[in-house]
């Protein structure tokens, strides 16, 4: 079987304004983490550009999409004031929220990380915790630094598609401030830290592993991406 392609979403950096009426508002972009997280397995990897509203065409031509991490999402978005987050970007978290209802309606799996899962969670109506060291009681260490990210331990619960690849209890790679509030109608969750916030969660139907760690930057993304091609697509050689 051909490798199955994965459509990679990009974040988005506001260009400078100078630069604006020449070359446009926004430049896309993506951590080289995430290449290398690609090329650890047999896909086909390419980078999703917001050309225009209708995602649709997009999700024509990928077997599979890849939401990936960045900036806090307004909190307008879920009907909340700013207590805490930073940058509150607007653009991209619409965009996306539309590509992944899409995707689920047209049931192409989804893999989704950091802000993936927070706005999974936007788009099926859940909110956010925006600030967790100010909002969760003795918080554990979510937010590293760049250089030398976060890491704590979670608790993954039985029955879950990743207690299968991952095991009960693993230490992960973390560099998030903000996190998932509740669990949306439809999906269930599948780890938490000792502090109690959500860490990850699965549709019910198994098509969307969504995870608020770092996997592209620890061992636990080329497992879960492994399980995921191969549970969907079989043997791609």
């Amino acid at each position: 079987m051909k490798e199955p392609v994965i459509g990679v979403t990009l974040n988005w950096y506001k260009n400078d304004e100078s630069k604006v009426p020449a070359y446009g508002k926004w430049l896309f972009g993506l951590n080289q983490s995430y290449a290398k997280l690609m090329g650890k397995a047999d896909v086909i990897p390419v980078g999703i550009i917001p050309v225009s509203e209708d995602t649709r065409n997009i999700l024509d031509i990928v077997d599979m999409i890849l939401l990936t991490g960045g900036g806090d999402p307004d909190p307008e978005l879920y009907d909340q004031r700013n207590s805490g987050s930073i940058g509150c970007h607007r653009e991209r978290p619409l965009w996306e929220m539309e590509l992944y209802r899409n995707a689920r309606e047209m049931k192409i799996p989804v893999f989704a990380i950091c802000l993936g899962i927070q706005l999974i969670a936007m788009a099926e109506g859940e909110q956010l915790i925006q600030n967790i060291s100010t909002q969760v009681d003795d918080p554990d260490d979510h937010n590293g630094k760049a250089d030398d990210p976060g890491k704590h331990t979670v608790e993954i619960m039985e029955g879950t598609i990743l207690r299968e690849i991952l095991g009960s209890e693993i230490e992960v790679c973390s560099f998030h401030h903000q996190a998932v509030a509740g669990i949306p109608k439809g999906y269930h969750q599948a780890a938490k830290s000792k502090d109690g916030v959500i860490e990850a969660m699965e549709s019910d139907d198994g098509l969307v592993i969504a995870v608020q760690w770092h996997p592209e930057r620890d061992f636990t993304g080329p497992l879960i991406l492994h399980s995921m091609i191969s549970r969907f697509f079989g043997d791609t050689e």
